[in-house]
């Protein structure tokens, strides 16, 4: 799927920011006094040196003694040393004040962004790559962080400096002010220009490098794969192939910045010899002395500083506005499936599930469901089976709300699965899915993350009834075995034990079990199924398996096909006439 990144308003980035920001207003008064006391202390020095070579020349022309002389200038001497104190203390207290505030909002944006991705639709996730996911929000986190830190170091200060210099320059000498403001805006044109020219080059430079990290991803994800067909060096061909590309794209940017550098190099040298050339005039006709000069020369080093300083520093914005408009989707996009206004949090449901003329689709076009109709009383065991591909899974994920049905309802305990608030609808139904990822943790808190609460002796009796205890046991650590990315350390059978004791612990009211024990050896699904049976009864559940074994037991069972039910019925009256499940029955016996 194609993306849209259009550009960011600067009132869409203070949408996004300002939550964050709003809760630290109150240090903004601080950074505000400190960086106008700062400017005052900046534009002191050349100040202070202007005055001591006028007195120095004064001194010199009217042959003062050196006691005379010395206690001219002393004074200043002893300001100066206060000054540069004064600069020290105060740059140390603002960089330190400056990191704090942008610490807690940079914090509080990134949790608030990794709640919106969390909340995003299950579809969402299906459609970009892990390693991009991952790309994008670290990119947003460092953009908030950057455009924080250069508002109060850059632009702040900057601001502050400039006002400060052009106040002094105009009290000292209004003419050589008027020529040293001269090319601020050329600096700040060039600055705003190279902004909008490298914005969109950073946008495909920044997707090349969130698609280089979904192939990064993709491949250690997949690493038995990858050896196994020996593709190594396919995929760092491509990965080269793409990094190329980023590079060059980035070169023709840098090619850019470097264009803007030698303009502002340019700019300033010419800057400084209009003032020479006009302060050594005003100098030589008497109207200006050389101490004056002096300080102007400093005061423009500063000045012109603080103009390049943010010129460099909207450059550097434009970037970090990229990497968080990379992520405006995240923030922005409002999910699907959501609570509505009036949804309702329940506490326990019975388990009453109804499917009333349910049709879904993706959004590609293709009809997964067609007009699906049944109905679980309370307590009952359901099955689906089916050919792959018929729409069992996507059935089970209709009950969990990962999507809604196009048409048609899924109802439980009579109402809309719409009208409950999703978090505790999502609490009530035990769900385990064919691919059970388990997180980079201990099995203790792989199981504990369905009621993260639970005592040890609770996580126990949960992994004895999935039949996992014994295998953790005669692990060296036992529960607090750390079983690696996705679970990797563990075999396909553990992995789903694990899932199922994660379940098991959370007590739901319906269970859905999609292929729950196809993983496991037949001795283990054996004493499963036992395990099952006892965890199934009181509760309403949805079992899906390809094992018709494991589904004879059930009260109905609903044979489906390119998405329709095209029987049901218990396990004597399907194989009692030709059908699907009487064929099924034969292959596998």
């Amino acid at each position: 799927m194609k993306e849209e990144h259009p550009r960011l308003s600067l009132k869409q980035i203070f949408t996004m920011l300002w939550p964050s920001i709003r809760p630290q207003m109150r240090w903004y008064g601080l950074f505000v006094a400190l960086a106008l006391t700062g400017a005052g202390f900046t534009i002191a020095e050349p100040f202070l040196y202007g005055r001591i070579v006028d007195s120095l020349i004064r001194s010199l022309q009217e042959r003062f003694s050196f006691t005379v002389a010395w206690s001219n200038i002393v004074g200043f001497l002893f300001f100066w040393v206060g000054v540069v104190i004064g600069q020290i203390l105060l740059y140390a207290l603002l960089s330190l004040a400056r990191w704090y505030v942008n610490n807690e909002i940079a914090t509080h944006f990134t949790e608030q962004l990794h709640r919106r991705i969390l909340g995003l639709d299950l579809r969402r996730f299906h459609e970009l790559h892990s390693g991009e996911i991952l790309r994008r929000f670290d990119n947003a986190w460092d953009g908030c962080w950057q455009i924080c830190d250069r508002f109060l170091r850059d632009y702040l200060s900057a601001f502050f400096l400039i006002l400060m210099a052009i106040g002094v320059g105009l009290w000292l000498d209004w003419r050589l002010t008027i020529v040293a403001a001269m090319p601020i805006p050329v600096i700040l044109g060039v600055g705003w220009f190279n902004l909008r020219y490298t914005e969109p080059r950073t946008k495909r430079v920044h997707k090349v490098y969130e698609e280089v990290s979904g192939l990064a991803g993709d491949g250690y994800a997949n690493i038995a794969t990858v050896k196994a067909f020996v593709g190594e060096a396919r995929l760092v061909k491509t990965m080269g192939e793409r990094l190329r590309f980023a590079c060059r794209e980035q070169f023709r940017i840098n090619k850019f910045w470097a264009g803007a550098d030698a303009i502002d190099g340019g700019v300033y040298t010419a800057g400084r010899l209009a003032i020479f050339f006009f302060g050594s005039w005003f100098v030589l006709q008497g109207t200006m002395t050389i101490g004056t000069l002096v300080t102007f020369l400093g005061i423009l080093s500063f000045l012109f500083g603080a103009v390049q300083q943010i010129a460099m520093s909207l450059m550097d914005t434009s970037r970090s506005f990229v990497r968080l408009q990379r992520a405006t989707h995240f923030w922005f996009e409002t999910p699907a499936i959501r609570d509505a206004p009036d949804a309702i949090a329940v506490k326990r449901l019975r388990g009453d599930v109804i499917f009333d003329h349910v049709s879904y689709g993706y959004h590609d076009g293709s009809t997964v469901l067609h007009d699906i109709s049944f109905h679980i009383l309370p307590g009952q065991t359901f099955a689906l089976i089916g050919e792959s591909g018929a729409g069992k899974s996507t059935l089970a994920q209709l009950m969990q709300r990962f999507h809604d049905p196009l048409r048609g309802s899924v109802k439980v305990d009579a109402r809309d699965l719409r009208a409950y608030a999703l978090a505790s609808l999502r609490k009530q139904i035990g769900f385990v899915m064919q691919e059970n990822v388990l997180f980079h943790d201990s099995i203790l808190n792989n199981i504990r993350f369905a009621k993260p609460h639970a005592s040890r002796k609770e996580v126990v009796s949960a992994a004895k009834l999935a039949q996992a205890h014994g295998f953790i046991s005669m692990l060296k650590n036992g529960y607090d075995t750390v079983v690696g990315e996705r679970g990797i350390k563990l075999s396909g059978g553990e992995k789903q034990r694990v899932a199922l004791a994660r379940v098991f612990l959370a007590d739901p009211p319906i269970l859905v079990l999609d292929e729950a024990t196809s993983a496991l050896d037949s001795k283990t699904e054996h004493a499963l199924q036992q395990a099952l049976a006892k965890v199934m009864e009181h509760r309403t559940t949805l079992v899906i398996a390809h094992r018709l074994s494991t589904v004879m037991r059930a009260d109905q069972i609903l044979v489906m096909d390119h998405g329709r039910i095209v029987d049901r019925g218990t396990h004597e009256e399907l194989l009692a006439h030709e059908g699907l499940y009487r064929r099924y029955w034969q292959i596998q016996a």
